[in-house]
């Protein structure tokens, strides 16, 4: 027999009831959220549809108000592991390439030959792109390719 849901919270914003849901899930409390979409689309409807609701199974509907009653009392704890793998670094940002010309950094990486490209659009029907990698600056009008 199919399980029947329970609201157990409604939100008049889709973020908060999305932020909700996320803490229920990692709970391992099985959750839905209704009417996120029109309140989404369009917000005005929200207290005309009762909000975003969040629903629950009926075996898990206690436990995930208990949940909820601790998030928003602010008294829930987050124990962390030590031992968590955490994200790799972030990777350090490229130096921008600048003109070898006028050193200005206000240029454009063009990855297509435009004549190829155009040529084979008008022949063919569709364009062959074929990969040139030059550079060109907005600035003196410079073209060149990097090695």
């Amino acid at each position: 027999m199919a399980e029947r849901l329970v609201t157990i919270a409604a939100f008049n914003e889709p973020t908060e009831a999305h932020i909700m849901k996320g803490r229920l899930e990692a709970e391992g409390i099985l959750c839905f959220l209704s009417d996120e979409h029109i309140v989404g689309a369009q917000p005005f409807y929200s207290v005309a549809v009762g909000g975003v609701k969040l629903k629950v199974t009926e075996q898990d509907a206690e436990e995930a108000r208990e949940v909820l009653a601790r998030i928003q009392g602010g008294t829930g704890e987050f124990l962390l592991d030590d031992n968590i793998e955490l994200a790799p670094p972030m990777q350090e940002h490229v130096i921008a390439t600048t003109c070898p010309k006028c050193g200005s950094d206000h240029i454009a990486e063009e990855k297509y030959n435009k004549t190829v490209f155009s040529l084979s659009y008008l022949l063919f029907g569709f364009p062959l792109p074929f990969i040139s990698h030059k550079y060109r600056c907005y600035d003196c009008g410079n073209t060149w390719k990097v090695k």
